[in-house]
């Protein structure tokens, strides 16, 4: 499948930018403050109409957010923290740049709010499930998915409204996937 060829490819690069950026000594969590840094600059540019910078910022945002990770794993400086860190910038940065395309465009805000709504249930049910013996992650729109389509719609700003839709839905099917995936896991489990 294309979404998992394109996971693995990134995986690699930014496990090898990793290794590389470790021997420096800098924190993950330096890192991961770029990603937040980065995330809002950008949603600063989207609400301001400056697209062309705004999808420069969210791919340095992304691809530092796979490098911060790529770093702690590479140094063994994996934390629990650091994770929590990872997770909320996450959240910010990406409801961030929803909040500013409903401020671009008004009829952006139905499909902006149910976008943030479904992917944030989403990562609500993988991390609960995960807290209570299921497993986390899966399904159809992950992070990497959301991103790649948010920067086609600010290249190509007509196709938005439906980018955000379709974004909308498939975090709403990527939700229904994580819950049967785990109620067949926590069933069994008293």
């Amino acid at each position: 499948m294309l979404t998992e060829q394109i996971r693995n490819l990134s995986s690699g690069i930014t496990t090898t930018i990793g290794k590389t950026i470790g021997k420096t000594g800098l924190s993950p969590n330096f890192f991961t403050f770029l990603v937040l840094v980065f995330g809002i600059i950008a949603a600063f540019f989207i609400y301001f109409g400056s697209l062309q910078w705004a999808v420069l910022f969210i791919m340095l945002s992304g691809l530092l957010d796979g490098i911060d990770g790529a770093v702690a794993k590479a140094n063994n400086k994996e934390t629990k923290f650091g994770a929590l860190f990872d997770s909320v910038t996450d959240k910010i940065t990406e409801i961030s740049w929803y909040i500013a395309l409903g401020f671009l465009y008004y009829l952006f805000w139905p499909p902006a709010t149910m976008a943030i709504s479904f992917f944030m249930l989403s990562s609500y049910i993988s991390k609960h499930a995960k807290a209570v013996g299921g497993k986390s992650g899966g399904g159809i729109m992950e992070r990497k998915e959301r991103l790649i389509l948010i920067i086609i719609g600010l290249v190509v700003i007509n196709w938005m409204i439906y980018i955000l839709y379709l974004i909308a839905f498939l975090s709403f099917i990527t939700c229904l996937q994580r819950f049967f995936k785990n109620y067949k896991i926590l069933k069994e489990i008293k």
